[in-house]
């Protein structure tokens, strides 16, 4: 399991987590549930190396860690577990019983317009209703406009994080500015196709301290593809750039890149 150490609740659970934590703050831990523990790792960056290099480093200590982990605990029974659709079979894929997508997202941090660090992977979860406002109305033809309500907009906040944890990305309600037009730019072979424009921004502190402020802003166009004859959706993809700023106004904002796609199923 994974948890934030600033979030351990008043609980045994909570003791026992804080009582192992006094070992050390942060890291991956193999422990029973006496409190013993089998194995630790905390990776520590070295300056030698290049950011690649101790990725894979990373990887292989962990690797390591679990395996020697696994030998101290000894002799365990096999568990016999049923195999379970994939939970990501329908993330950038498909429409769900009710009508609604999960769209696929993808969003890295950049240094001198390079990609620093791995992607942050996430989805955009959009109901029904909200799905079909991004379509192009009834009777639309070449040069129809219509702007996409902001309550649907304030969805897209998963695409503007490039940090992993939670408490950084914002949510819905920390967006200030949310605005998206949508134009059929071509209509032809059975399809419409339709090109949107994008801006966001959003403000909130970490952990709701104000010595933690966190900005970040996009812009972005994307193009859908809608069959002419149903309306349904066939395919949809997004490219926005902004930047994303953890701390004071005087922090520099780091870069950001992010893309959005979704494919209807086959």
């Amino acid at each position: 399991m994974t948890l934030n150490a600033d979030r351990l609740p008043d609980t045994a659970e909570g003791k026992f987590f804080r009582a192992l934590l006094k070992q050390w703050p942060q890291g991956l831990w193999v422990v029973t549930p006496e409190g013993r523990v089998l194995g630790f790792h905390y990776h520590r960056a070295k300056g030698t190396e290049s950011a690649a290099e101790g990725a894979k480093r990373w990887v292989t200590d962990t690797l390591g860690m679990l395996s020697d982990a696994a030998k101290a605990a000894g002799p365990a029974p096999a568990r016999v577990v049923k195999a379970k659709p994939g939970t990501l079979a329908d993330r950038g894929r498909g429409v769900g019983a009710e009508g609604g997508v999960r769209l696929a997202v993808s969003v890295i941090g950049l240094r001198n317009g390079r990609q620093e660090g791995p992607p942050v992977v996430d989805s955009i979860r959009l109901g029904a209703k909200e799905w079909t406002a991004l379509a192009p109305p009834g009777g639309a033809r070449v040069g129809t406009e219509w702007s996409v309500p902001e309550a649907i907009v304030r969805h897209f906040t998963p695409a503007l994080s490039p940090m992993t944890d939670p408490i950084f990305g914002p949510k819905p309600g920390d967006v200030t500015v949310a605005k998206v037009t949508a134009t059929v730019a071509r209509a032809g072979d059975g399809v419409l196709v339709v090109r949107y424009a994008g801006t966001w921004e959003s403000a909130h502190d970490r952990d709701g301290d104000p010595k933690y402020p966190i900005r970040t802003t996009a812009t972005g166009e994307g193009v859908g593809v809608f069959d002419a004859t149903t309306g349904k959706a066939v395919a949809m993809a997004w490219v926005l750039s902004g930047t994303f700023r953890a701390g004071p106004a005087t922090e520099k904002a780091r870069p950001t890149g992010a893309v959005i796609e979704w494919l209807a199923d086959p």
